[in-house]
């Protein structure tokens, strides 16, 4: 069953697997990073491939920014070696002309599956659409691909936002990370009735500098997150090799809890949920595989449940 065709479908769990490109000119780094994605592509209907730009997140920067490999080129050598299908971000308020883009890389790369991302702020004036404006664009062309969105379930009006997405043809939508339970289940409450994937994130922590990159890249974080993650049973800082497996369990604890709380408080006719497991560093890929695991079988077994309480 093709992507497109799961998304909609309550029956089918649909699990992401997100991996931040490797840095560019490092044909290395693209290698190993093939390989990791070889070992779980089989446990997940989809890679999926974010776009990291540089800009001013309003946080002073924790480590100098790195151009990353452009996710089309590198799903087409992902495609070369791997059958899995794979789903790109694009930031449309680059480029005036998305459906141009959007041809070639469905054309060149085979990539049938895009999430439509916005900017990073209301203050700068862009040379490229707004999301609703690339997705009429893009169906306007009658293009064949399947269009997804970004969620902040902190954000105001996030419900209203994502209404107005799905009527202009965006069929899913990709959550920040999650490591609280409040807002995204007072969400998809408020979205009661829609006819959408939402794809609830968790990445593993286990350093400090995994909440420096989750807060440069604009998550919200919630207060006294890093001393609950972070400290270990004696009050270490999460340096040694305890304290990191101590923080990691916490962290998959915490997204277990997330995943429950959200299956425990659907509303009567709730848009379908995803799951979307990230990693963020090459250090975490053996905690995000464990994670992916863990959550994965999880989230299946809710669904199931979920979908035997619907035909009872």
């Amino acid at each position: 069953m093709k992507l497109r065709d799961k998304l909609l479908n309550p029956s089918v769990p649909v699990t992401f697997f997100e991996v931040v490109p490797p840095p560019a000119g490092k044909p290395d780094s693209q290698k190993t990073m093939i390989e990791d994605v070889k070992k779980i592509a089989a446990s997940v209907d989809a890679i999926n491939l974010p776009e990291i730009h540089d800009e001013d997140r309003g946080t002073p920067r924790t480590h100098r920014f790195v151009q990353r490999m452009e996710p089309r080129h590198l799903a087409g050598a992902m495609r070369r070696e791997i059958e899995t299908e794979i789903v790109i971000n694009r930031c449309v308020v680059y480029e005036p002309d998305q459906v141009d883009w959007l041809q070639k890389t469905l054309g060149e790369f085979g990539i049938e599956s895009v999430v439509l991302v916005g900017g990073e702020s209301d203050r700068i004036e862009y040379p490229g659409p707004s999301v609703l404006e690339a997705a009429a664009q893009i169906r306007a062309a009658r293009l064949p691909v399947s269009l997804g969105g970004i969620t902040i379930p902190s954000r105001t009006q996030e419900a209203e936002r994502i209404r107005q997405k799905k009527l202009a043809g965006l069929d899913y939508f990709t959550s920040q990370v999650l490591f609280d339970s409040n807002d995204i289940v007072g969400l998809i409450q408020r979205l009661n009735g829609l006819e959408a994937r939402i794809f609830l994130s968790f990445a593993p922590v286990s350093h400090p500098r995994d909440l420096e990159v989750l807060r440069w890249l604009g998550v919200d974080l919630p207060v006294h997150l890093d001393r609950f993650l972070l400290s270990g049973e004696g009050g270490g800082s999460g340096e040694s090799s305890l304290a990191a497996e101590t923080s990691f369990e916490r962290s998959l604890n915490l997204a277990q809890r997330i995943l429950m709380d959200v299956f425990d408080n659907l509303p009567p006719d709730p848009p379908l949920i995803g799951l979307n497991v990230e990693h963020i560093n090459r250090r975490n890929f053996s905690s995000a595989v464990k994670m992916l695991e863990r959550l994965g079988h999880l989230y299946a077994g809710l669904v199931e449940a979920r979908v035997r309480a619907s035909l009872a």
